[in-house]
């Protein structure tokens, strides 16, 4: 039975830009994969567990820290539920790393550089995973206080720790996941073809499958249908672009849409946003 030992959070919420969790459980249920529109920053603390990371899976050893980048399925694997699982996690919208990036020193450049490599894990030194639990319990405790001051630290709180993570992933080795199976391999090449037209039949061809086998190997890998992860993906991808300016017209284009009514759904389900709201949102934030 779990049982929660331990736990801080003030989880990221609809209009906010970031959140922290510190957690201890026994008897912890191994989640569900689930991804974010947003960055996640994950401290393995102690435990028997894996991290798998869309098709790669990570033996976790204490102070591993682990970068989940927007749109970029994740679990943790209990291996010995009896034994004490703690975490110590933050959040972090694109926006408020873009914020907080500087010409001399560009968080956001540096995680999306990683992203694009697949760097997920690296192992903390001691001194910045103590840091960096210390910090998301001093953000928690003092979210309740609706001062500006302590709203204003927090934001700081929350750059220094994204810096922690930067220093992290540029002194430290990447770690290494363990060689893929057949399903983390689907994923892999839908991840490498997601701009290309992509369908069961295709897969199934290309990995000697039947299209059962494939949806119902690949539902119970990842907790949602070859659909719609690659729907989620593309969907990801406009946004990206959006970011940098390409209109909604164009962004379903480039993001391997076949008509912009599908894509208008499809963006309407998984943002809760219609693309022009979401791009005219985006803009007015470039502009301030």
């Amino acid at each position: 039975m779990e049982q929660l030992i331990f736990e801080k959070t003030n989880d990221i919420r609809a209009g906010s830009d970031a959140g922290c969790t510190h957690s201890i459980n026994t008897g912890w249920k191994t989640a569900k994969f689930h991804m974010h529109p947003h960055y996640e920053f994950y401290l393995f603390v102690r435990g028997n567990a894996q991290i798998v990371i869309e098709d790669e899976r990570f033996d976790t050893h204490p102070m591993d820290l682990f970068i989940y980048p927007p749109g970029t399925l994740h679990r943790a694997f209990m291996t010995d539920s009896s034994i004490p699982y703690e975490r110590a996690y933050f959040y972090a919208t694109r926006k408020v790393l873009s914020e907080m990036s500087s010409p001399s020193y560009p968080i956001l450049d540096i995680l999306d550089r990683a992203a694009r490599d697949r760097d997920y894990s690296f192992h903390a030194d001691e001194l910045s995973a103590s840091r960096f639990i210390r910090l998301i319990d001093d953000y928690i405790e003092e979210e309740s206080r609706h001062e500006p001051c302590f709203q204003e630290m927090n934001r700081c709180r929350i750059n220094m720790l994204s810096l922690i993570v930067c220093r992290v992933m540029q002194r430290e080795p990447v770690l290494n996941p363990h060689p893929p199976e057949r399903i983390s391999d689907v994923i892999r090449y839908i991840n490498d073809h997601i701009l290309e037209p992509l369908t069961l039949d295709q897969l199934a061809e290309k990995f000697y499958i039947s299209k059962y086998t494939l949806l119902h190997d690949f539902k119970s890998y990842a907790n949602i249908s070859v659909y719609q992860y690659i729907l989620f993906k593309r969907i990801t991808y406009a946004q990206h672009l959006m970011q940098r300016g390409t209109p909604p017209g164009l962004a379903a284009k480039q993001s391997g849409f076949n008509d912009y009514a599908g894509f208008y759904r499809a963006f309407l389900r998984h943002s809760s946003h219609t693309p022009q709201e979401y791009y005219s949102q985006i803009s007015k934030s470039v502009l301030l």
